[in-house]
């Protein structure tokens, strides 16, 4: 796969940007991103996050001619009008369904549409100027008197933290001010010990870079010592998560991103050795393609993803003077514990094991800068076809950690696998239109939705045990499985890379995933008949095989 720079990445993904963008001046719909909406005419709502592609195109105003700039203002025009126009009354947006209020869409858009609004505003006359700020101060006004309550998911707040701040600088109204202070302040408040941010109550290194991209923005605007303690931890947790192979993060985080956001940590990157390091290890891989990348995301993450390089090319100069990331020492063990991911690499291999996802396995061979093992950890099938998994958290997981060996022992758990069909989406539409409408019944009906997609607990009668052992040239893994109840499986299996919540931003491909193996069976007779079953394997770094044990 050819190499494409960062900066040529931005610039193929702005064009397509313009594709995306309704600039049609025959229809009422001028402005909007959504083209599922004003093209394909396939939704009935035009999503508001993807206004927030009108900030990309702010930066692309400097690569175009003087001609093209007059009309490409007039655009990113049309797009903070149309913002305007489709938000609600108190200042919220909509992202996932008619009259969310989404507070979550609102400060992702409005610090983006701010940026937009200040490249162009000379080009703007006073009624244009009014609407457009009118939109701004109640989008802000929103985000103080709101706060996002299914749950903690600090890039989201963090989003928020950064949008009030931009809109302090434009009213001078203190409020907004104070109120992202004290966003911030709960940020750093439940930052964990380990370095990382909550995102649904746990550690995601994929969405902790995106988190790290709005609280390094703040930290460039208000520099403050409790703020760059934070940042400072939070770059050490993130580095362990830089792969051998160019990769980042995965299922062994809460939401199971592997996504880099770099624009944050390259702001960063003059100042924090170890955001200097991790930004040209990920710049390669962006560059390299050995991750996903802008050019392999869909359009709800290209805006985000998009801005982030936009910022990490404009970044300062890297500091030299540098540390090497983790995977590079000779020995490395790491165990976070409250985050359940633990690391362990030698000479030979760099190994990631995620026991607060009931077991997931990423071993890395060093030498080859290669994956040898991507293990989801497992997933069967019973009788009635449900699909199980030993990847849903159980709060009550018992893990024990040794000198050279980790075991977690947990409940299987069925996989939430809810999909949209013509008869769900009449009861949620009227449900938008009638119940959501008000404010604490749409709370909690979004509330039900995170729990049955992303954070359900349905437990099977099925336990599971799975002890991994690190020696110096291979990697042992023991998985027990045992019936305790009622069910019966057609198939059960391991070493397969899979997601087992609902999470738009996971599965993104990257090369890796052609070279995939299709797992390894457990024998489900046995199992079904004797009420358990252990298997053995051992990873051999050297071949690169797996191989089962007797």
């Amino acid at each position: 796969m050819n190499n494409i720079s960062i900066k040529d990445q931005a610039l193929i993904s702005c064009r397509h940007l313009l594709s995306s963008l309704n600039r049609d001046p025959a229809t009422t719909s001028t402005g909007c991103f959504d083209r599922r909406f004003w093209a394909w005419k396939l939704i009935d709502f035009p999503e508001a996050t993807f206004q927030r592609n009108a900030a990309p195109l702010a930066w692309y105003l400097s690569q175009v001619d003087d001609q093209e700039k007059v009309t490409l203002r007039g655009w990113i025009k049309q797009s903070l009008l149309f913002s305007a126009k489709i938000q609600h009354r108190d200042g919220s947006f909509d992202q996932a369904y008619p009259n969310e209020r989404s507070y979550g869409a609102t400060a992702f858009l409005l610090p983006d549409l701010i940026s937009a609004y200040e490249s162009i505003l000379p080009s703007l006359n006073t009624k244009e100027n009014t609407a457009i700020l009118d939109s701004f101060k109640r989008g802000a006004d929103f985000l103080c008197k709101s706060r996002e309550q299914h749950g903690l998911i600090s890039n989201h707040i963090a989003g928020a933290a950064l949008g009030l701040l931009k809109a302090q600088q434009l009213f001078k109204d203190q409020a907004y001010l104070d109120t992202s202070r004290e966003i911030v302040q709960t940020i750093l408040t439940h930052q964990s010990k380990e370095g990382w941010f909550p995102e649904y109550n746990g550690a995601d290194p994929g969405y902790q870079t995106l988190c790290m991209y709005y609280l390094a923005q703040i930290y460039r605007m208000h520099p403050n010592a409790n703020l760059r303690d934070a940042l400072k931890k939070s770059l050490d947790f993130l580095t362990y998560f830089y792969h051998p192979d160019g990769t980042f993060g995965g299922e062994y985080g809460s939401r199971r991103t592997e996504i880099y956001y770099p624009g944050g940590i390259a702001l960063l990157a003059d100042e924090f050795p170890a955001a200097a390091v991790l930004t040209e290890a990920m710049i390669n891989s962006i560059e390299n393609r050995t991750t996903a990348t802008v050019l392999d995301v869909d359009f709800g993450n290209t805006a985000p993803l998009l801005s982030n390089y936009i910022l990490a090319i404009n970044a300062p100069e890297r500091q030299q003077d540098t540390e090497p990331l983790p995977y590079v020492a000779s020995e490395t063990k790491r165990n976070f514990s409250q985050a359940g991911i633990h690391i362990h690499g030698n000479a030979n291999y760099y190994a990631v094991f995620g026991t607060s996802n009931g077991g997931v396995l990423k071993v890395f061979d060093k030498a080859e800068k290669k994956q040898v093992f991507d293990d989801g950890g497992l997933l069967g099938v019973t009788q009635r076809g449900s699909l199980i998994t030993s990847q849903i958290p159980d709060h009550e997981a018992q893990v024990t950690i040794e000198e050279n060996g980790i075991q977690t022992q947990a409940r299987m758990s069925y996989v939430p696998t809810t999909n949209p069909t013509p008869l769900n989406y009449l009861f949620l539409r009227v449900a938008n239109l009638t119940l959501m409408r008000v404010p604490f019944l749409n709370e909690w009906i979004k509330k039900w939705m995170v729990k049955t997609l992303i954070k359900k607990d349905d437990h099977t009668p099925i336990q599971y045990t799975r002890r991994v052992e690190f020696g110096t040239e291979n990697i042992k893994i023991v998985d027990r499985v045992k019936i305790d109840g009622r069910t019966t499986l057609t198939r059960l299996r391991m070493g397969i890379k899979f997601s087992a919540i609902h999470m738009a931003s996971a599965r993104y491909f990257s090369p890796q995933q052609l070279s995939s193996p299709e797992g390894i069976e457990l024998d489900c007779k046995v199992l079904n008949h004797t009420g358990g079953i252990t298997q053995s394997l051992q990873i051999d770094i050297k071949t690169g095989s797996v191989e089962k044990l007797i």
